[in-house]
Parts: C-alpha cells; sequence; structure tokens
C-alpha cells in the first residue's frame, strides 16, 4: 500500500481554489473602488482646504491695509435698506439696521475723504505688484499644481494623485432678496444663490474651486462658497486706573 491523494480530498482541493479563483476579481474591484474613493476624498479635502484658504483673506483688495482694520465697503449694486444708516444728514458710519454697539462700520480710505469702494467686477485679479495673494479677489482666473513638499531626498506628504490642478473664479452674486423686497417690515426672506453680477459690485462675492486630474479625465471635483460684505468686529477697549496713596 502506498499513500496517495484519495478522491474526496482531491475534490475538496478543487472546490477551495475555484471559490479562490472566483472571489479574485471581487477583491481587486473592492481593492480599486476603495482606491477611486481615497482619491475621490483626497480630492475634496484639498479643494475644502483651499476655499478655507481663500475665504480667510481680505474681503476686497481695497481693505487688505490693516490699518483699515477690514470695514464694510461701498458696492454699487447695494439694495437701499442695507446702505449706510444717516442721523439726519451725517452718516453714521455703520448698516442700517446695525445695533449700536456693532464695531463693524464703514471707513474712508486712508488719506481721504471718501468712503472705501469695492473692486468692479472687470479688476477682480492679482495685481502684478503683489508677490503673493492677500485678498479674496488675487484668487480670480488662478490655477495651480498641488505637489507634494520635498525636503533633500525625502518626500514628506503621501499623495496618491500628484498632478491635481486647482483653478479658481471670483464673481459677484446678486444680493437682492427674491422675496420679501423692501425687507424692513417682513419676516421671510428669500435668496436665489449663485446668482452672477456683471453689472457691478455687490455685497457678496462667490468663491468656485476646480480640481482636476491630468492622469483621471473624469476626476472633477467642484465646489463652492460665499463671503459676505460684513466687515470684521473690534474688540472693545477699556481702561482701568490705578489710584496710588503715598
Amino acid at each position: 500500500m502506498r499513500k496517495a491523494i484519495a478522491l474526496i480530498e482531491l475534490i475538496f482541493a478543487i472546490v477551495i481554489i475555484a471559490i479562490t479563483l472566483i472571489s479574485v476579481p471581487n477583491l481587486v474591484a473592492t481593492t480599486s473602488k476603495a482606491s477611486s474613493n481615497a482619491i475621490t476624498q483626497e480630492a475634496i479635502s484639498n479643494a475644502s482646504s483651499y476655499i478655507d484658504l481663500i475665504m480667510s483673506s481680505f474681503w476686497d483688495e481695497n481693505t487688505a491695509n490693516p490699518k483699515l482694520e477690514n470695514p464694510i465697503v461701498y458696492v454699487t449694486k447695494e439694495d437701499n435698506a442695507l446702505k449706510e444708516a444717516k442721523n439726519g444728514s451725517f452718516l453714521t458710519g455703520k448698516r442700517v439696521g446695525s445695533p449700536k454697539e456693532t464695531s463693524r462700520r464703514y471707513k474712508n480710505a486712508l488719506g481721504t475723504t471718501s468712503r472705501v469702494t469695492a473692486t468692479l467686477p472687470s479688476k477682480l485679479g492679482f495685481e502684478t505688484a503683489e508677490t503673493t495673494p492677500n485678498d479674496i479677489d488675487d484668487f480670480n482666473n488662478r490655477a495651480i499644481t498641488l505637489t507634494p513638499v520635498e525636503a533633500t531626498s525625502v518626500t514628506e506628504g503621501d499623495y496618491k494623485d500628484k498632478t491635481v490642478q486647482i483653478s479658481t473664479t471670483i464673481k459677484y452674486n446678486k444680493d437682492t432678496p427674491t422675496k420679501g423686497v423692501g425687507y424692513k417690515d417682513v419676516e421671510d426672506l428669500e435668496f436665489k444663490p449663485f446668482q452672477v453680477e456683471t453689472g457691478g459690485s455687490t455685497n457678496i462675492k462667490e468663491i468656485q474651486v476646480t480640481l482636476t486630474s491630468t492622469n483621471n479625465n473624469k476626476k472633477k471635483v467642484i465646489l463652492r462658497a460665499f463671503s459676505c460684505n460684513i466687515g470684521s468686529s473690534k474688540l472693545k477697549e477699556r481702561k482701568f486706573w490705578e489710584m496710588h496713596l503715598l
């Protein structure tokens, strides 16, 4: 008698091999899908981070001077109900409807008696005299390619797709409500977002980031956000007096 493989053992081996071969394509497809999802998530994260960078910039080129403290600016297509409030014939520096305690206000351009005005739609873009973007307008029609930061011979970062390109457009959006016009005495307002205004400047700037890849023609991520002309607040200063007894 010599040792040999029983027929039943051979059958089991063939069945196991068959099951393995059948499952391989599914495993490959699952792995491929996971990689595709990872690349998509990476793309969305990159686009979202870039929008955060843009929105952290000054609202307008004419407010980029830190001495102005990022004020509310005059726009050409502003609704009458949002214009600067008056006290008789004098301008108060505050928008209509603002609390008296607010520090968000209109301000004059440095060295002038005129209020700071917003950049016109035709002038949105990067100024040649600047080296880096410092306001939202500078990102209009701007395109960059994401590349990992390199330190000596070691590449920092683990981008799955190293050919990602980001292009940005900045536009003014209509800011007149489609419902509740003349809204001083109404409760419900309705706006239709992302309606482009080309006739002048408004209180809403639309930021659109489009992410593409030269490795994959089907890969395209578009994110939109908006930033409003509300200026920035200022901390209230208080003085504490000390009395020294001699």
